[in-house]
Order: structure tokens, then C-alpha cells, then sequence
């Protein structure tokens, strides 16, 4: 074959050569840019809402005297520490840092950090994010959930 044969044949074969190499799209990629946005809408959706009314009493303590997981970490900012016990229970950490407290809650595949600060002098929910722990894909949601059934 002459070199200007093999040339012209390489020249023809390699975009069919480099289309086989395409994988085409990245499906599991996509579950989760989807997880990520899911979550992401929760906490944007819970910035417009009204600020939440001060929690009611506190409860008794224990797993069924527990309210339903919040359904995102925006629906926690407002909330006194009632509010916050009474959706998730104790908190794994506490730490005071200067007018502020840091709760951390840890669960088998996530963690919830929220951060108190004291207003007129009652503490409220100013600061929250939940974040995935080990190789699990978990949305916001979901941790709140795993969080809150202890």
C-alpha cells in the first residue's frame, strides 16, 4: 500500500475511529447533578419563606416526641433551640463561640452544622449546611431525614 493510500485511508477512518471512542453521556453524572440541584432548590425555595413563628413548648425527650425531619436546612434558619431539638434531638457537639453556638449533628452518612447566634437575647438558627460523609450520594433531604430518626 502507498503512503499516500494509507494516508487518505487514516485520514477517512480516523473520525469513525474517535466517534467509537465516545461513551456517550454520563448518565451517573447526571443522577448526581440532579441530587445536587434537588437539594439546592429545597434551601433557595426556604430563603423566600416567612420567617418560621417561635417553636412551641419544649417537648418531652425521646424519638416519638420528635417532630417530622424539616425538609430542608433553610426551613431550620429562624428556629430557636427548641425548635431545632425538637426536629433533630441532641446535637453529637456543641461548642460556644463567642455570641454564638455551633451545634454538630453526625449521622452514619452525613452531618448538619448549625450555628446560633443570640438576638435580643434569644439564640435562633442564623447558619446551616448539611454535607454528605464517605462515598454515599445523599441529597439535603435525606440527611435531614437520617438525622432526625436518631
Amino acid at each position: 500500500m502507498s503512503p499516500t493510500t494509507l494516508t487518505w485511508l487514516l485520514a477517512a477512518l480516523l473520525p469513525l475511529i474517535l466517534a467509537g471512542c465516545n461513551a456517550g453521556p454520563d448518565h451517573a453524572a447526571s443522577q448526581v447533578l440532579e441530587a445536587v440541584l434537588e437539594s439546592h432548590r429545597a434551601s433557595i425555595t426556604g430563603l423566600g419563606a416567612p420567617s418560621p413563628s417561635p417553636s412551641p413548648a419544649p417537648r418531652p425527650a425521646g424519638p416519638a416526641a420528635r417532630r417530622p425531619a424539616p425538609g430542608s436546612v433553610a426551613s431550620l434558619l429562624g428556629q430557636s433551640p427548641e425548635g431545632v431539638l425538637g426536629a433533630l434531638g441532641q446535637p453529637v457537639r456543641r461548642r460556644p463561640e463567642g455570641n454564638a453556638e455551633i451545634w454538630l449533628y453526625q449521622g452514619a452518612h452525613c452531618a448538619l452544622d448549625i450555628v446560633l447566634y443570640r438576638d435580643a437575647g434569644a439564640p435562633r438558627v442564623a447558619w446551616a449546611a448539611a454535607r454528605a460523609s464517605g462515598t454515599e450520594s445523599r441529597t439535603e433531604a435525606r440527611c435531614l431525614s437520617e438525622l432526625a430518626s436518631g
